[in-house]
């Protein structure tokens, strides 16, 4: 996983529970004097032990703070890379053009990313189908960062997960219905 994924998540952790929650989950879970850099690479199970000892914290589910985490990630990615969402006039331009365009985008300025895979298509005027795989299987995260996308847009998105990878299917479903604050 890339360092610029857990600066996001440090950054939610220090914003929402401070520094001292931070120093903490890194003692647990990271080597000592770990520092991460934007990036780098560090090992998948970090950031899992990172989350699983945020949602321990905040009494919450793992999916409840993946699906949160990647929310906040939305905004700290575009922060970080603003010319890569600005380049979308909308909700639905971005969420298409995830695989295509951002990913291609992110491969530039990461080396071996190891991003999702992901197909979205428009089925029709305010329903967009995703196909979401990938090894880590951190499709609630996935879920957070298009709600994350809809916020940015002015947008009310409902996802459906239709099929999901934790329950045995090759890949993740989710349908994604939004209605735009015109319409």
């Amino acid at each position: 996983m890339k360092g610029v994924i857990f600066r996001g998540l440090e950054a939610l952790v220090i914003e929402k529970c401070g520094m001292a929650a931070w120093d903490d989950l890194l003692e647990k879970n990271a080597p000592e004097g770990r520092v991460y850099i934007s990036a780098e690479s560090y090992p998948d199970e970090e950031i899992v032990g990172l989350a699983q000892d945020v949602a321990t914290a905040l009494s919450m589910s793992m999916p409840e703070v993946l699906k949160a985490f990647g929310e906040y990630l939305f905004s700290h990615l575009k922060a970080r890379h603003p010319a890569i969402v600005d380049s979308f006039n909308s909700f639905a331009d971005l969420i298409i053009s995830i695989d295509k365009v951002i990913h291609v985008e992110v491969a530039k300025l990461y080396h071996e990313p190891n991003l999702p895979e992901i197909d979205a298509q428009i089925i029709e005027d305010g329903f967009i189908l995703m196909r979401y795989n990938s090894k880590r299987q951190l499709c609630m995260c996935a879920e957070g960062l298009i709600f994350g996308a809809a916020a940015h847009y002015g947008v009310d998105a409902k996802l459906n997960h239709a099929q999901c990878m934790h329950d045995g299917f090759d890949s993740c479903l989710i349908e994604i219905k939004y209605e735009t604050p015109h319409g």
